[in-house]
């Protein structure tokens, strides 16, 4: 018999190496069979294994911020959706609210989105829309069959209040699972619904709307956001945990899974001046067809003077389309003297906004100063999904002059703090008028209760109030209206009492909205309350700036989009101790500025000097 053949010192640390990886992968593995057996990864916990730390520096200790719910003594009363949860996404994702003075008494009204659920009676007027009118004493009433704009048969998403043609009143834009409807004030408190005739009366699954003037010609035009094609029809959800009573037989079913379903591309939609409106989309270049867009907003991000857009997608890449308007005007009129085409080019990548996270809902704002990179130049903050933390994306110019962002929401303390919410309707605006901008949040859970799958975990909200370093969140310690958990879903700012502070509407999906009236001491601080009077085209994406000794603050006007829902009108600006601003400056969407100084605290309303759009 022969010997075995030695092997070579080389030969040996290769079978060695072959060795310890296989060995060290069969450890790997048996630690990932053993950690996920004894887990369900349809309940796991986000928190799990993240340190409390941040979540202490996150939060104040102290505030003088109060808010006090005064729904029920406001007067307004309707219960969203349908009285039982089917495991259906579009019910799981609605509805929004929107604010907007449609009657001009200078009182903000609110309307409120709703839906009858998935397997609902659409001729059920409980689950129309609501309508309320503001009486100018702190209450309400409802107006809804008045003014004619219930929609009991559509499935509502959001809401935007919008003089779409010009006319000096408010109209109404509500995007539906379904046929969209556009309301045009008939200015004698109805309404007319004249999405068919306007050309915009989208069959998709619309969510987020975004209106500007992209081409500036002097009409108002809308971005209309749409998610997924929802075909969940004869494939009913596996029985939730609830109906049987057996935890193992959980399952979260692909019903409320975005995922399972093929995105819808989105829609630009050209306001002609006439009342109509033709589809731009594929011209534009806008489509974001692989998107499943939320929310959208119309804004000025790169400075030049054109309207840019930027698109919040769920479990897709969002999307940062430039506007090309100003580099075609800066040239001229073309050789025949014919007007240019405004087409958008996609910079996400580019810009390092392509977030792959699951957006939900846009606020601009500025807050480049909070990390020594101002640039005067508008920020976005993002709300997301369960463990992905909200975002901050702080504008700075690359060395070749690039727009360029960052996300700052770590070290700002808006990240982590939020890693076990779901994020939805959002604001920026100065909750104790120290001249600060802070940020509130909507927070609902889209998991449902291992107790019973017919149930989804609430969330209190966040109240980010901004120290100067950075913000905390004080919605713990403002109130037990703002501490109680619920499952919002959109968020509308408005001074709805008139008193100078920005107060908050929840909207509660299969609950009722909540109004919150700001309580907060003033404490020696005052406010400016700044109108804008002219054209939506002129004034939606306007630059607002206050200036106070070095300090100034910057708004866009209209570009702080929330989550299928509306702000209201006003820009309120905190000037804290001071009872005035040194100077206020509006820059108007045609270019023209607009200034006034020595401007003592109260309401301001600023106007164009013409209300004619020139050309570009």
């Amino acid at each position: 018999m022969s010997a075995r053949p030695r092997l070579s010192p080389r030969q040996r640390r290769l079978v060695l190496a072959t060795v310890a990886t296989v060995a060290g992968t069969s450890l790997i593995g048996l630690a990932v069979w053993w950690i996920e057996a004894r887990r369900s990864t349809d309940l796991a916990d986000a928190r799990a294994g993240v340190t409390s730390t941040f979540t202490a520096e996150a939060r104040a200790a102290t505030t003088p911020v109060r808010f006090t719910d005064v729904t029920a003594a406001a007067g307004i009363a309707m219960r969203h959706g349908a009285s039982a949860r089917r495991r259906a996404l579009p019910e799981d994702n609605a509805s929004g609210l929107a604010w907007g003075d449609y009657d001009g008494d200078r009182w903000p009204d609110l309307y409120v989105v709703n839906h009858p659920g998935i397997l609902g009676d659409p001729a059920d007027p409980a689950h129309a829309n609501r309508l309320f009118r503001n009486r100018g004493d702190g209450t309400f009433e409802d107006v809804t069959e008045l003014a004619g704009v219930g929609d009991a048969a559509g499935f509502g998403m959001g809401a935007t209040f919008v003089d779409y043609d010009a006319d000096g009143h408010l109209d109404l834009h509500v995007t539906n699972l379904g046929t969209d409807r556009l309301y045009r004030n008939n200015g004698d408190g109805t309404f007319t619904d004249v999405a068919a005739r306007a050309g915009v009366a989208s069959p998709l699954w619309s969510t987020g709307a975004a209106w500007g003037d992209y081409d500036r010609d002097g009409h108002v035009d809308v971005y209309v956001c749409h998610y997924v094609d929802y075909d969940a029809a004869g494939r009913e959800p596996p029985a939730a945990v609830g109906s049987s009573g057996r935890a193992g037989d959980y399952e979260a079913p692909y019903t409320i899974n975005p995922s399972a379903f093929n995105p819808q591309p989105n829609t630009l939609y050209r306001n002609r001046g006439d009342g109509t409106f033709e589809d731009v989309t594929r011209a534009t270049r806008v489509a974001d067809p692989d998107g499943r867009s939320l929310s959208a907003t119309f804004c000025d991000l790169d400075g030049d003077g054109w309207l840019d857009l930027y698109v919040a997608n769920d479990v897709s890449p969002n999307r940062l389309f430039r506007n090309t308007g100003g580099d075609y005007a800066a040239t001229g009129p073309g050789e025949t003297g014919e007007d240019f085409p405004v087409t958008f080019i996609d910079l996400s990548a580019f810009t390092g906004t392509a977030d792959t996270r699951g957006s939900m809902g846009i606020s601009v704002g500025d807050f480049g100063g909070l990390a020594g990179e101002a640039d005067d130049l508008p920020d976005l903050f993002l709300s997301h999904w369960l463990a992905q933390e909200n975002a901050l994306y702080l504008s700075l110019r690359g060395r070749s002059g690039q727009l360029e962002y960052r996300d700052r929401a770590r070290p700002l303390r808006l990240g982590e703090v939020s890693i076990d919410r779901v994020g939805w309707g959002t604001a920026v605006l100065d909750i104790d008028l120290d001249g600060r901008a802070d940020i509130a949040v909507a927070n609902g859970s889209t998991l449902e209760r291992p107790e019973d799958g017919y149930r989804l975990k609430p969330e209190p909200m966040f109240l980010f109030v901004n120290d100067g370093d950075g913000f905390r969140d004080i919605a713990p310690i403002a109130g037990e209206a703002t501490a109680i958990p619920r499952n919002a879903r959109g968020l509308a700012a408005a001074d709805f009492d008139c008193d100078g502070d920005i107060d908050l509407a929840l909207a509660v999906n299969q609950g009722s909205p909540v109004l919150l009236r700001n309580d907060t001491e003033r404490g020696g601080h005052h406010a400016l309350s700044i109108r804008l009077a002219g054209p939506e085209a002129l004034a939606r994406g306007a630059r607002i700036e206050v200036h106070q000794g070095t300090r100034h603050q910057l708004r866009w006007w209209a570009a702080d989009v929330s989550y299928l829902s509306g702000h209201a009108a006003e820009s309120i600006f905190g000037l804290g101790d001071s009872p005035r601003a040194d100077l206020v400056r509006v820059r108007w969407m045609d270019g023209r500025v607009t200034e006034i100084r020595d401007v003592p605290a109260g309401d301001v309303r600023l106007a164009h000097a013409d209300a004619v759009m020139p050309a570009p």
